[in-house]
């Protein structure tokens, strides 16, 4: 379990308004594989969505069952999925 980063939370909020916090608190629950970045995983259900509700559970429930199919399907799989990440949710902000 992770907390979603600033910018997934804020990218959260842009794409399902009203609806977000309880997507954040799914998201906050979803047990993540320690051999991956929660952020890697978070942007591949935020992109899988595309601002849809129910394709957002589906990508969850994704998540949980192959997480490494969910990151190849989003184009996040590699090791250029940082740069990817920055393009489409902004650059991180330094700690």
């Amino acid at each position: 379990m992770a907390v979603p980063s600033p910018r997934i939370a804020e990218r959260l909020a842009a794409d399902f308004g009203a609806a977000a916090p309880r997507m954040l608190s799914t998201m906050e629950r979803l047990k993540v594989a320690a051999q991956v970045d929660p952020e890697r995983i978070h942007a591949a259900i935020l992109i899988a969505a595309r601002g849809n509700q129910t394709m957002f559970q589906d990508a969850v429930e994704h998540a949980q069952q192959d997480w490494r199919d969910l990151l190849d399907r989003t184009g996040l799989a590699d090791d250029e999925w940082r740069r990817l990440v920055d393009a489409e949710f902004g650059a991180e902000l330094p700690s």
